[in-house]
């Protein structure tokens, strides 16, 4: 090769690897001269598996910055790559993604406005009562006896009835088996205050003077309707999702009855929960007249929306798709334990 050429080339038998190296005259010794000129290092693209080579131009070329857009350089007939710095982008670093991810991020001010949603349901039904009807009292007063049922039956059929329904999605980082013994613990607790609201109305007809007749209107054909809808599912529901010994193909089976009802028996509380604010606010509001929209019959109907936007709040999250609880490795672990054990 010419002595004008400032880079030769070799060629290692034994891999076939191109080696670029600057040629040094042999009858000068080698000179280190400091020098403020910048290089750009350059790699030789190696497809046999080797190690990039890299070549740095002599003191005296120009410098070349590396950019992406940058073509290959042939150096001597070998074309050379020019290297790239590669930037990682937010997805591939792992850390904090599903915080970024926006669907949770809805469904976390969602479950959050549901939740404030159903407080203030609560406290409006108690300041309702308190202020307007002469609050609670027992069966030695049947008139103020009624008035736990619509307390209860907002707190138990209503707001822990909903929260049982959401416990999977508003706590998807806990293990499954904690969230089933609290969803049945939910419901279990939802189902005592129900059966006491059903008492303290059948008292308050009951012991009454004279005494009112019982299941006579719409409000509570669906209201019992629903509290037996609500008890099936329970019964069910531990039967095949708690108590051992019963099949995987039948719970996978029993999944969407026990979603679709659970769902249906919560509607349907909502349903009889707005007749029956509406008919305690027909025959109780009497000076003024409900029909005057007085201050009880004005929180009346209050208290009938949040019980319809509590009830939409639960029903789309529990029903849309992106909020599905993604199943943990401690769930891959005792679904597998459980049917090594079946």
């Amino acid at each position: 090769m010419s002595k004008d050429t400032d880079v030769e080339q070799a060629v290692k038998p034994e891999t076939g690897v191109v080696q670029v190296q600057p040629a040094i005259p042999e009858e000068e010794p080698q000179v280190t001269t400091p020098t403020t000129v910048s290089t750009t290092t350059t790699v030789i693209a190696v497809t046999n598996g080797e190690k990039p080579l890299e070549v740095t131009p002599p003191s005296g070329a120009p410098a070349t910055p590396a950019t992406a857009e940058q073509p290959a350089t042939t150096i001597a007939g070998i074309e050379l790559a020019t290297p790239t710095a590669a930037i990682p982008s937010p997805s591939s670093t792992g850390s904090g993604k599903a915080n970024m991810d926006p669907a949770l991020i809805n469904f976390k001010v969602l479950y959050v406005l549901t939740q404030l949603c159903g407080l203030t349901m609560i406290v409006l039904v108690g300041t309702w009562i308190g202020q307007h009807f002469g609050g609670l009292g027992g069966t030695s007063n049947p008139g103020l006896e009624f008035n736990w049922h619509p307390l209860f039956m907002t707190i138990g059929f209503i707001y822990l009835y909903g929260n049982s329904i959401l416990i999977y999605r508003g706590f998807r980082t806990t293990r499954k088996k904690t969230l089933k013994l609290t969803h049945a613990g939910i419901h279990i607790a939802a189902f005592i205050l129900t059966v006491i609201a059903l008492k303290t109305v059948f008292d308050s007809h009951n012991l009454a003077s004279p005494p009112i007749p019982n299941m006579y209107s719409l409000h509570s054909w669906l209201g019992l309707s629903a509290v037996i809808i609500f008890s099936l599912q329970y019964v069910a529901g531990f039967v095949a999702f708690l108590a051992p010994g019963l099949r995987e193909n039948y719970r996978i089976a029993m999944m969407p009855l026990h979603i679709y009802f659970g769902l249906f028996g919560f509607v349907l509380a909502i349903a009889s929960a707005l007749m029956g604010i509406t008919e305690k606010a027909i025959f109780a509001i009497k000076n003024p007249a409900y029909s005057t929209l007085p201050p009880a019959g004005v929180l009346a109907n209050v208290i009938g929306v949040l019980y319809v936007v509590f009830g939409a709040l639960v029903v789309y999250l529990a029903t849309e798709p992106a909020y599905k609880r993604k199943p943990i490795p401690e769930d891959t672990a005792l679904l597998n334990s459980s049917s090594a054990n079946e």
